[in-house]
């Protein structure tokens, strides 16, 4: 079909989730939006996008009107999580072979002499010594010819898919890697080749080696599954092509993904989180903690004036990332999250989850556990005709998943699914608090923005064990991830380590490494962003102490470096480290261990448009349901028919087609111009 050159065009975002896969349509003249949630297939995920855009099809929205694509993914998580990933050879200087077992010699769980790591991602008989030398001063051991001829015959004979590269100190002098990689490339074509130099050129060689790695060993599957998204985007006639999300809140090109898919591991939380922001931005709210709850797992975040914490210390399972990630706490707990009894017969819900095959029982598809959507159904919160991405709930079902758990416990099916439900919030304030504990944050302080499919359904309970008075669900929040991905911008993060004192004399070593910068940083951007996008680069320098080990993030001005404002980048660093930790020391000497930029392609913002004006809202239905253990009637609100006027009172429920909104008693609802929902506890109607 062809489409007329009057119609409207498009910008969609779809974001793979572990249960449903969520699609955000915006018309990019009116700013109406079309928001829909389709079964993830965790099979096949590109099918899963495929069957997305043919629902917008039948809506008539034709595939060949989209102008704008954005995708976000956990491809590369989930094979990383799964430890299916790709056979990868690793080369190392000669002597460091036990770089990967050794990490850094601590015990995971230091109370228990018991607790083991995870097996390393490369076993130590694909581990390749290699017989050259560089020292932070320069090169001590020459790479020689016979040495990289002998090197690709041992990589040859490993009959691996990828190969790795992370020689000691290459994050300033690579040229033994870069070396090695055209040998590999020329000589084994069909292997790709990752070197700590490029992926992420940083001091410390186990961490920048497990990054390095972790990029090999996804890099064949996340190349695969791009490729066969294309294709499925070609046949569907699709014809631009498609942005992928990345860690840090950015977007990047399929062929940038493809090199660096390390970069997408925590993609998808990262979108949400600039979904959350942008949408509380139009309400004039800066100081947020997101929480983004969908059937596997739950994410928070803080953002404080309007700002997301970047972070270079996650973890995937005992695994450092030390790329840029927006600063996000994981919590096994969605509505899949199952809900079983330990050794003791102590209740737990999570971290397993039902995913979405077969699913809670109460879908209907074969699921047997009993999991927190069920207890959910169970309590009243969910209406069983209009649940998200058009499945119709089992209450039955439910009731017979959640019975043998409730005859272990001594309680009856309604009052096991309230103690699901309340053990599950324990699990979710243990977490946050401790956020808030390790940031120095005082929650009063800030609003609670809840999101994914069930985290409005919990937001308000959970907003109360907090201390948090207000929440903020966005108008569309079961689809907020795939909205947040067209509201990021092309985006990337280029570091250099230096280590030079702060001092009266401009270091020559800092020129150096601002001129590499903005050279590798411009190519990129050339590469990368859009001709409809303004480019921007914005510094900034890992300073610490002297003395210290590690180092802070402190963002400076390119004037500052080119022409050496050193009293400036110190009180910087000291109002920094006072910000952070609640003190400085304004006449001890400083050092930068890194220089960062991260360069920008800011693309056109989402137009917002008004929430439709609803009819009118006529009558609540009503429903009985549990909240903290005790029953309420409570009146049931369809959220497309809730006026600005209008104030809810709790005890009630908000439905919409992709989320609920559960609203304990002491709470009062209203809704903005925009359609977001702003609760909040003790508030008047």
């Amino acid at each position: 079909m062809t489409a007329s050159p009057d119609a409207p065009a498009y910008r969609l975002g779809i974001d793979i989730g572990g249960t449903f896969t969520d699609l955000s349509l915006v018309d990019t003249v009116t700013g109406e939006r079309t928001e829909l949630k389709t079964p993830t297939v965790p099979a096949a995920p590109a099918q899963g996008v495929a069957n997305g855009i043919a629902a917008l099809a039948e809506r008539g929205i034709e595939p060949s009107r989209l102008e704008y694509f954005v995708h976000g993914t956990t491809i590369a998580l989930n094979a990383l999580l799964q430890r299916s990933g790709a056979r990868v050879a690793l080369l190392v200087t000669d002597g460091f072979r036990d770089v990967l077992e050794q990490a850094r010699v601590r015990i995971p769980i230091p109370y228990d002499f018991y607790s083991h790591r995870s097996a390393p991602l490369v076993p130590r008989e694909f581990v390749v010594p290699v017989r050259e030398r560089v020292t932070p001063a320069g090169v001590e051991r020459e790479l020689t010819a016979t040495e990289v001829d002998r090197i690709v015959s041992v990589v040859r004979d490993l009959e691996v898919e990828s190969v790795v590269i992370a020689l000691l100190h290459s994050y300033r002098f690579p040229e033994h890697e870069q070396a090695l990689e055209h040998a590999l490339v020329e000589a084994l074509p069909h292997l790709t080749v990752s070197t700590s130099s490029y992926v992420w050129p940083q001091m410390r060689e186990y961490e920048r080696t497990v990054v390095t790695v972790m990029n090999a060993y996804v890099q064949p599957v996340m190349t695969r599954y791009l490729a066969d998204l294309e294709r499925t985007l070609d046949r569907l006639g699709v014809t631009v092509r498609p942005y992928i999300t990345r860690s840090n809140g950015g977007i990047m090109t399929v062929s940038a993904a493809t090199s660096s898919p390390v970069d997408t591991l925590l993609s998808g939380p990262a979108s949400g989180v600039v979904g959350a922001m942008n949408s509380a931005k139009a309400a004039g709210l800066g100081n947020l903690i997101t929480f983004d709850m969908g059937g596997t797992s739950a994410d928070v975040a803080v953002v404080e004036d309007g700002r997301a914490g970047l972070s270079r210390e996650e973890q995937i399972g005992d695994l450092p990332v030390i790329i840029p990630a927006i600063g996000i706490s994981s919590i096994g707990a969605g509505g899949g999250s199952i809900a079983w009894l330990d050794g003791s017969g102590v209740l737990k819900v999570g971290p397993s989850s039902a995913g979405a095959d077969p699913g809670p029982a109460c879908y209907g598809l074969g699921g047997k556990e009993p999991a927190l959507s069920d207890a959910f159904l169970l309590s009243g919160y969910l209406n069983p005709a209009t649940f998200s991405g058009g499945l119709s709930l089992d209450a039955g079902a439910a009731e017979s998943a959640l019975r043998p758990l409730a005859a272990s416990l001594g309680l009856d099916v309604a009052q096991t699914a309230s103690s699901v439900i309340e053990v599950a919030l324990a699990n979710m304030y243990t977490e946050i608090s401790g956020v808030f504990e390790r940031k120095g944050i005082d929650p009063r302080e800030f609003t609670l923005v809840a999101f994914g499919g069930a985290g409005p359904v919990l937001a308000c309970q959970l907003a109360d064990e907090i201390n948090i008075g207000q929440v903020f669900v966005p108008r569309s929040p079961g689809t907020l991830c795939a909205l947040g991905a067209l509201a990021a911008d092309v985006m990337s993060d280029f570091v250099r380590s230096v280590s030079c004192p702060v001092a009266d004399e401009a270091p020559a070593e800092l020129a150096t490494a601002v001129d590499e910068l903005i050279e590798r940083a411009s190519v990129w951007l050339d590469h990368e962003a859009p001709a409809v996008a303004e480019t921007t680069l914005r510094w900034s320098l890992e300073c610490r102490y002297v003395g210290q080990s590690y180092e802070i993030d402190v963002p400076v001005e390119q004037p500052w470096l080119r022409d050496w404002r050193p009293e400036l980048i110190r009180t910087a660093f000291h109002d920094e480290h006072e910000r952070l930790f609640r003190h400085c020391d304004r006449d001890a000497a400083v050092e930068i261990v890194d220089v960062r930029t991260r360069a920008v392609g800011l693309m056109p913002d989402v137009p917002e448009q008004d929430a439709p004006c609803p009819a009118g809202h006529g009558a609540p239905g009503k429903r009985t349901v549990m909240i903290g253990g005790k029953s309420f009637e409570a009146a049931i609100h369809p959220r497309d028919r809730l006026t600005t006027e209008l104030r809810v009172e709790g005890p009630a429920v908000v439905e919409q087609s992709d989320c609920t909104t559960v609203i304990p008693p002491g709470w009062t609802a209203r809704t903005d111009e925009f359609g977001n929902l702003l609760v909040e506890k003790g508030a008047q109607a």
